[in-house]
């Protein structure tokens, strides 16, 4: 491909207002569709006259008449800006079709999205979600991705975030393991996996020496409530990801107090949100009004 040398163009304006005055054959015409006044088309085309060094259009009291230099330079850019509308209409088009990148943690996109997905679905069915759930930290710019659900506190560095809600961490044990008498809780493992540190932080913060306790690490995070339900060891999360094992009593709080509460935030990269997104984002942040 040529490069092109922009120093030894005229400006785009001025460009584009000659072609509306071309295509219209009036100024009147021309600033009408260019959402502007009649002297302001006059002024680029006489600038652009300028410019050349010879006339392009030629005035009179019944309109309009191009010149054979200006009827070249009509069609040239007539073709060009037609190119340049085409090919934004087609980004436009596969944008619109695109679906609406969403990465969570597996807990979260269980406990909260998919019980509510078909809802939006219903509302919305042209349009698609992929959600890639996931404990590792993406980068949202460089992967392409749309929006993220994080916990903590925020900022995030080159991102928009908005809080969606608190929720409380709280140790989990299967209900054998938590109504046995005999447990011994100062010596039972916790389920703590290497890659994160947040649940090592929230124990410190709730006077638990975390260089004391056992733990295991099974490295997925669906293993840990597996095991956490076979009575293998203590599960720390959020309540929230916890909230329907809690309902159907497959795991019960443990009476170990965590103090620490968790606040999820919705984040996106710092520019205008698609359509798609956009309706994405505020279905999620309506259903999270109400946890």
């Amino acid at each position: 491909m040529t490069s092109i040398d922009w120093t030894k163009l005229p400006s785009l304006t001025a460009l584009r207002a000659f072609e509306a005055a071309a295509q219209f054959k009036s100024f009147s015409g021309a600033a009408r569709s260019l959402n502007v006044t009649h002297a302001a088309v006059a002024q680029q085309v006489s600038a652009l006259e300028s410019f050349f060094g010879f006339s392009l259009l030629q005035r009179s009291p019944r309109g309009l008449t191009l010149t054979s230099e200006g009827i070249e330079l009509a069609r040239s850019l007539t073709q060009g800006f037609s190119a340049i509308a085409e090919g934004v209409e087609n980004i436009s088009a596969r944008q619109s079709l695109r679906p609406v990148r969403v990465t969570v943690t597996s807990f979260f996109a269980e406990s909260v999205i998919l019980p509510s997905i078909a809802a939006f679905w219903h509302k919305h069915p042209g349009v698609e979600i992929a959600l890639t759930p996931t404990d590792e930290a993406i980068d949202l710019v460089a992967d392409g991705y749309d929006l993220a659900v994080r916990a903590g506190t925020g900022p995030w560095a080159g991102l928009d975030s908005t809080p969606l809600f608190t929720t409380p961490t709280i140790a989990c044990a299967s209900p054998e393991v938590v109504d046995d008498a005999d447990t011994d809780w100062s010596t039972f493992p916790w389920l703590l996996p290497e890659h994160t540190t947040w649940e090592r932080e929230a124990l410190k913060q709730s006077g638990i020496d975390v260089e004391a306790i056992k733990t295991i690490d099974l490295g997925d995070p669906t293993q840990e409530i597996s095991a956490a339900k076979q009575g293998l060891g203590l599960l720390v999360e959020s309540e929230i990801d916890l909230r329907h094992h809690l309902a159907n009593k497959s795991l019960k709080i443990a009476p170990i107090p965590i103090n620490h509460q968790a606040t999820f935030h919705l984040v996106h990269p710092p520019w205008p949100q698609r359509p798609a997104v956009r309706s994405f984002s505020l279905w999620l942040q309506k259903i999270c009004k109400g946890i």
